[in-house]
């Protein structure tokens, strides 16, 4: 591991980077690196003969240092290896390439000679190399101890040592390579603890933002900056950071390892065998009560857990996270390695993502575009007859705040925000009055943190695997909540959502459309009626809606115009930045789609998708973006007729709004009571990646 002067990295946070043969029961190779160091993964080259991971310490202003961990299998030739070994070297000039080499030699300490020894003295003479081998023996066998954990440089001018450590219950020992150069460590930590009175305290001393005068947009927007300066200037006055605690080993584990390196070291001196006898004992006890400890810590954490306090989905959720490392990504032109190439080579895969689909209606774009136009010429540039916020209604929005929810690019978190004063109150307040008068949404609040998830069963080198979650700043989501409030009160009071929409409304859930949807077919199964299914998936829903074609729907709804102001604001010139180990990516703009991770976004999607065709003889379910279309009788040709003619129908509406329909997803089934052969397959006007599948019950 690498060191800074004299100073030990003792961070506990760790990247693993593996590479092992899945057919192979062992073997493979691994390299821990402390997250304090800046590095990154690199796909080593085809290799025939050993194994290898490779990891580049990315130093700043200093030059990279490329660590290889090699294995050598006795099985492999021991005449070629070293050409797997030669095309390791030619990833970098600057590289350590250690483990075992499984090769003897006495110049590195062995009693004897062996063919892969030969061998690989000879390649590093030719080849300018140095090998680093520990004084003591590496490997003890029953009769015999050998040195075959090497580590190979070029070149190398860093001051080391380099020792073999009689520690652990392995035939190896550990080896140590201690090299020194200097480097500032960055702290990873960054954890704080806020004295939150000193916090208060500090914004209430600080300016009086509520006198500040708001007269336009640029107003509003550098009311929101210092607001947002002056919460995080606070924090920072009232934190001290956290320091790094260690790991807690138990002291009769501690005393019981101590016991066993003595032994051990012991043995590999005098090659006694009461002494391999006794080590084998100290082995099997200090495993028996590590796994004693570790069972009484588990059994004590489940009978303190409970539902009430949240200490039961803490628990359960460490089972169901699945964090890895995003590993090298094919991108279109080249390979990303870095944190950064990678946060880059996704960005450009979201941004293309984040567009309209090529469909196009003329007449509805004239129609759509002619609407808009008019709309954003004529609107008023401020209003006085919006229904206005109160301190109150703010804070019964904060004080449904979940405290553990990420924050956005700005670092504001849901607990800075519950313990925010009064004043504080009083200045969101006026910014958010301050929007639905100016029909403007703060441009700081419309970036996106985004962090990439792996799509289940998705190649995880294809950047179009990852699913984008969105972390938008704390505070817009208040302003948001307000808003949709605003804007729910006009739907509710105007009873516009459709009622097959099942999606984003109060007190109905997937589980009652399901139900909905059950009971229909059960009651054509009851009445000896066959029921035909068709289950639509739009491609990219939330990404990709037209923006302007939801204002000319916003506006035929007769939406109150600040609201409709606000949402075109809101939508307009949205950008995102990727995350990857908290390497952000170039800023992207987002030029389609509804915000993801928003509070007014899947509202905003339910209305775009409101005027969906209906018709007589089928009937309509939505949840979001899950669609399905149902049709029943007892005769199989007029289930297919009236689902075609809604098809046909819904096709040419989807056109006209630039909805694209997922073909590989779309699903058609016929629900029978028959248990004879199938009906004839459903003959859609939708190509199905799958043919009909029948259901029997």
């Amino acid at each position: 591991y690498a060191k800074k002067e004299e100073e030990k990295l003792t961070k506990p946070k760790l990247s693993y980077r593996q590479n092992q043969d899945p057919h192979q029961p062992s073997g493979g190779t691994a390299i821990f690196v402390k997250n304090s160091i800046p590095h990154h993964e690199l796909i080593p080259p085809t290799l025939h003969y050993v194994e290898a991971s490779v990891v580049v310490l990315d130093l700043n202003n200093s030059e990279k240092i490329t660590l290889t961990s090699i294995y050598v299998p006795p099985s492999s030739d021991p005449r070629f290896y070293t050409l797997d070994i030669e095309k390791l070297f030619q990833i970098s000039s600057n590289q350590i390439v250690c483990g075992d080499y499984n090769a003897h030699h006495i110049s590195w300490g062995c009693t004897n000679n062996n063919t892969r020894g030969l061998t690989l003295m000879n390649f590093v003479n030719n080849a300018g190399l140095e090998i680093l081998s520990p004084s003591t023996p590496t490997r003890f066998g029953n009769h015999s101890a050998s040195t075959i954990d090497l580590a190979i440089v070029r070149e190398f001018l860093y001051p080391y040592d380099i020792i073999s450590l009689p520690e652990l219950s392995s035939d190896h020992n550990p080896v140590l390579l201690n090299f020194y150069f200097k480097y500032s460590i960055p702290s990873i930590n960054g954890k704080t603890k806020t004295n939150w009175n000193k916090f208060r305290n500090q914004i209430n001393s600080a300016d009086n933002l509520n006198n500040f005068n708001t007269n336009s947009t640029t107003d509003l927007d550098l009311l929101v900056e210092k607001f947002e300066t002056q919460i995080l200037d606070a924090r920072i006055a009232a934190s001290n950071p956290i320091p790094n605690s260690q790991n807690y080993i138990d002291p009769r584990i501690r005393e019981l390892n101590n016991e066993r390196n003595f032994v051990r070291k012991m043995f590999q001196r005098l090659r006694n065998p009461a002494l391999k006898t006794k080590l084998n004992q100290l082995n099997k006890r200090i495993n028996k009560l590590n796994d004693k400890i570790e069972n009484e810590k588990h059994l004590d954490t489940l009978i303190n857990i409970n539902t009430y306090d949240g200490t039961f989905w803490n628990f359960t959720s460490s089972f169901k996270r699945k964090k890895s490392n995003i590993p090298t990504l094919k991108g279109p032109a080249s390979i990303a390695q870095t944190n950064l190439e990678k946060a880059n080579c996704i960005a450009d895969s979201l941004e293309n993502q984040f567009q309209l689909n090529e469909l196009h209606d003329k007449d509805t774009e004239t129609i759509v575009g002619n609407s808009v136009r008019c709309f954003l010429n004529t609107v008023p540039t401020h209003f006085n007859d919006f229904p206005p916020t109160h301190n109150n209604e703010i804070i019964n929005c904060i004080k449904k705040l979940k405290k553990n929810k990420a924050p956005g690019y700005d670092g504001i978190n849901n607990k800075i925000i519950l313990n925010l004063p009064y004043h504080s109150i009083t200045t969101l307040n006026i910014i958010i009055n301050n929007i639905m008068k100016f029909g403007h949404f703060p441009t700081r609040w419309k970036t996106a943190t985004i962090i990439p998830i792996l799509k289940p069963g998705k190649d995880p080198t294809d950047p179009v695997s990852y699913r984008p979650i969105s972390l938008l700043p704390s505070i817009s989501k208040i302003a948001e909540h307000i808003l949709l409030s605003r804007l729910n009160e006009h739907l509710d009071e105007n009873n516009i959502l459709m009622l097959e929409q099942f999606g984003f409304r109060k007190n109905l859930s997937t589980t009652h459309q399901l139900l909905r949807v059950t009971e229909f077919i059960q009651e054509g199964l009851n009445n000896k009626q066959k029921t035909g299914a068709v289950f639509l998936d739009i491609q990219k829903a939330f990404n990709r809606v037209w923006q302007d074609g939801l204002i000319y729907k916003l506006l035929n709804y007769n939406t109150p115009l600040f609201l409709v102001k606000i949402f075109h604001s809101y939508m307009s010139n949205r950008k995102f930045a990727v995350s990857v180990n908290k390497e952000l990516s170039h800023t992207k703009t987002i030029k389609a789609g509804v915000a993801q991770g928003s509070k007014i976004g899947p509202i905003l999607f339910a209305l775009y998708t409101n005027d969906m065709p209906k018709q007589f003889n089928t009937i309509i379910s939505i949840f979001a973006d899950d669609t399905a279309i149902l049709a029943r009788n007892k005769n199989h040709n007029f289930i297919q007729i009236a689902l075609n003619r809604h098809l046909k129908t819904l096709e040419d509406w989807f056109a006209k709004w630039k909805i694209q329909i997922n073909a590989g997803k779309t699903e058609a089934v016929m629900f029978t009571t028959s248990r004879k052969s199938p009906p004839p397959p459903l003959k859609l006007i939708i190509k199905l990646s799958r043919g009909l599948r029948n259901v029997s019950t």
